[in-house]
């Protein structure tokens, strides 16, 4: 319904990746609210010389996790506020990856080195993007619903590359709806 949704987005900032990692979180436990994801970006925002390698990245659905690094969603709106139970965090551990038709949403490769500053076309190492920092992961497009959260439901970026260098960042776009 229009005027019940609040949108919000949480930003992991600089994540170093591991084998397995769950590298960005999003769970909701509300009984009484759904997180409905808009929007899911991999940004590249390193600067720092890193000798990366491509990393191989899934977007799952998950159904259970104990929280590990806590990440602080943003509001679009001073005046919205989160409801109790949405949260977001990375290095989540003891995740239940769902099943069947709520499992694996895509796989997709990111970079984990930096920026090449000194091309004419500014262009980001390893060619996932041009003249723009973010790589879009995953979006709601007018034929879908986004992807609805309800109670006990998450998603995650889980990186399954064994390399801990240089770091990738995400954002991930989100209302908060009634059910």
């Amino acid at each position: 319904a229009i005027g019940l949704s609040m949108a919000f987005y949480a930003v992991y900032d600089r994540i170093v990746p591991a084998k397995n990692k769950y590298m960005a979180t999003l769970f909701n436990t509300s009984a009484t609210r759904k997180v409905v994801v808009s929007r899911i970006y991999r940004v590249n925002s390193q600067l720092t010389a890193v000798v990366g390698v491509l990393l191989d990245q899934e977007l799952r659905f998950i159904t259970a996790r104990t929280a590990g690094t806590a990440v602080t969603i943003q509001r679009e709106d001073t005046a919205d506020t989160l409801s109790a139970g949405i949260t977001a965090d990375h290095a989540s551990t003891a995740v239940t990856e769902g099943t069947g038709d709520r499992a694996l949403i895509r796989r997709f490769s990111a970079v984990n080195e930096e920026y090449v500053l000194a091309t004419l076309a500014n262009t980001i190492t390893g060619g996932t993007a041009l003249l723009h920092d973010a790589q879009l992961i995953w979006w709601r497009g007018g034929w879908s619903k986004g992807l609805v959260l309800r109670q006990n439901q998450g998603v995650t970026i889980k990186n399954l590359t064994n390399s801990v260098v240089g770091s990738v960042s995400y954002a991930i776009v989100f209302d908060d709806e009634p059910i």
